[in-house]
């Protein structure tokens, strides 16, 4: 027999200041572990409840689970991974630190050649990432002044890049603007930016669209992008990134 969900409720407590919570939809597992229940002991797992709300920290993705650390322990440990399917969890607010001032560079020379780890041959700026896109390696790395640390990020630069043509498609193909695609570390913590940002991981864009204010962006997008990612509105721009599971906040 299944043990029964726990309806866990944190204390409301001054000190539980946190601004972002993870939801659970569906009665889910809390694991110490990335692996299927089955394979963890009773100490190492907590069921709970549909609707159960956490204070956490901060979020990461994990594979096919989310990592999060929980404000008030649960079984005396902050550090949680939850299994993401479909649904299943959602993330809800932001970092209070997280406060973007990033820009687009004041100018795209072209012909300006750039070399990525983990990838062989020479990218040009000027040139689209996806074939026939409207997005350029020079929007991706901020005019070629932050090049990727590792193949893993070029290949989120990639898949955000295929995610970007589709939001162009939705919205009318309006010109898009690009604030900030890929963050170095350094540049992440100088503009402003979580300290897990999915733009370290080359996921994630802030962006502007001609003629549609960035809260209109957020109507329009947020019931196509579903449970694929992060969603964020400000009154200056809209962030998308490919995180995996449901992410919303505003600025």
């Amino acid at each position: 027999m299944s043990k029964p969900a726990i309806a866990f409720v944190h204390p409301k407590t001054a000190e539980l200041n946190a601004t972002m919570k993870i939801k659970l939809n569906w009665d889910t597992w809390a694991k110490r572990g990335a692996v299927d229940s089955t394979q963890l002991p009773d100490d190492q797992k907590v069921l709970l409840s549909a609707g159960t709300e956490l204070d956490i920290h901060w979020d990461q993705p994990e594979g096919n689970h989310v990592l999060v650390s929980v404000v008030q322990p649960i079984a005396g440990f902050h550090n949680w991974y939850f299994y993401n399917q479909e649904d299943a969890v959602e993330i809800i607010g932001k970092e209070p630190d997280n406060n973007p001032t990033d820009v687009p560079p004041e100018a795209t020379p072209k012909g300006k050649a750039l070399e990525f780890p983990g990838f062989q041959g020479v990218y040009y700026i000027h040139h689209p990432i996806i074939a026939n896109g409207n997005f350029t390696w020079g929007e991706a790395t901020h005019g070629g002044d932050r090049i990727p640390v590792n193949a893993d990020v070029v290949n989120g630069m990639i898949r955000i890049a295929k995610v970007m043509q589709d939001v162009r498609a939705l919205l009318g193909d309006r010109p898009i603007t690009v604030n900030s695609w890929y963050r170095d570390p350094v540049t992440n913590q100088r503009v402003g930016g979580a300290s897990r940002s999915r733009h370290l991981s080359g996921d994630a864009v802030d962006f502007v669209v001609r003629g549609i204010h960035p809260s209109d962006v957020y109507k329009r997008l947020n019931p196509w992008w579903g449970n694929r990612g992060g969603l964020a509105s400000s009154n200056t721009f809209t962030h998308i990134d490919a995180r995996g599971y449901r992410a919303r906040w505003s600025y």
